[in-house]
């Protein structure tokens, strides 16, 4: 460790000197911009000018195509890079039809240039434009939304709405991202703002936004069970499925913001429900789902099924996310 001697310059400006080996390595010379960001606990950390600004990457994707050129791409959007630049001695049609495909499922990143053998891609998203607590509020926003309009759809076998449903999960995978992607940004360059969160927070933010994502898979899945089948819900289960449908829309909303307040008395109180809710809700499902093959269907019994366990998995994501608040704000607490 390194120490310095605080000076003082005039009558209210205070100054300290760069180690000469950082700044070397960092390439600062008169003139150059320094960012330095506060940290809750007092220390101050600064970021050389071209930290997030310039990191570019040079893609050679040869033959890859499909799912595998989409994992590349995702792996240096995640990775920070600005700029990713993707070559291949001939580029073809379904290449290039890959990449803008991917482009288009990313918040920031766009295709500036366009030859037979490269495509030039480029994020133009600052990320104070969109900062991790407001991507995940919007997310919370669409993921609530998805819960509630699958079981809707699911009980009043409603194709479109279950269409829809499936088209937001592209929205919440390109939140989840972009989280990812900042988190990924604080570990690379210690911080994202002058004003930004610190690492432990980022973190589980980025948790948290991963489990939400989770929660969006089981609410596709619902919803793909009304596009594939035809069938109704009994009376019965569809009076309990409205019961939880606007109990985990709830339990959803409570749970971000008490992640975003730091609030572990209703971090705790979330989780000690998500326990009683899933043995209610499995108390007034069980009967039906374990009715015997010549009571019930089997299109229906599969249908069952894939809802029970939707909905425990729902309760455990947000419990999940109660988890991460406690965890957080114990860990900043001895941090400080």
């Amino acid at each position: 460790m390194e120490t310095r001697k605080v000076q003082r310059t005039g009558k209210s400006t205070f100054i300290v000197s760069l180690p000469k080996g950082w700044a070397v390595r960092n390439n600062i010379k008169p003139g150059s911009i320094i960012y330095i960001t506060q940290g809750e606990s007092g220390d101050l950390i600064l970021s050389p000018e071209r930290t997030s600004q310039n990191l570019k990457v040079k893609l050679d994707i040869g033959e890859k195509s499909g799912e595998a050129l989409i994992r590349e791409i995702i792996g240096c959007y995640l990775s920070g890079y600005r700029t990713i630049e993707v070559v291949s001695p001939y580029m073809t049609p379904e290449q290039k039809r890959d990449l803008h495909q991917i482009v288009s499922k990313l918040i920031g990143p766009e295709i500036l240039e366009e030859t037979g053998n490269k495509v030039l891609i480029h994020d133009l998203l600052n990320s104070e434009e969109l900062p991790s607590d407001r991507a995940l509020r919007r997310l919370r926003t669409v993921v609530r939304s998805m819960v509630q309009d699958a079981i809707d759809s699911l009980i009043g076998m409603k194709k479109n709405l279950a269409q829809d449903v499936l088209q937001r999960d592209d929205d919440v995978d390109r939140l989840n991202l972009l989280v990812s992607r900042q988190f990924t940004e604080m570990l690379r360059t210690g911080a994202l703002s002058q004003s930004s969160i610190d690492v432990i927070t980022a973190f589980n933010y980025a948790l948290a936004a991963s489990n939400l994502e989770r929660i969006a898979d089981h609410a596709h899945a619902i919803a793909s069970l009304v596009i594939e089948h035809s069938m109704s819900v009994p009376d019965e289960m569809a009076l309990e499925l409205s019961r939880i449908s606007s109990i985990i829309s709830g339990l959803i909303d409570e749970s971000i913001s008490a992640l975003l307040n730091r609030n572990t008395e209703t971090a705790n109180s979330i989780i000690e429900r998500t326990e009683e809710i899933r043995e209610e809700a499995m108390r007034n499902l069980e009967p039906v789902i374990s009715r015997s093959s010549t009571e019930v269907n089997q299109e229906e019994i599969m249908m069952r099924m894939v809802v029970s366990s939707s909905i425990a998995r729902f309760l455990d994501h947000i419990k999940n996310i109660g988890e991460f608040t406690i965890n957080m704000t114990h860990a900043q607490l001895h941090k400080s």
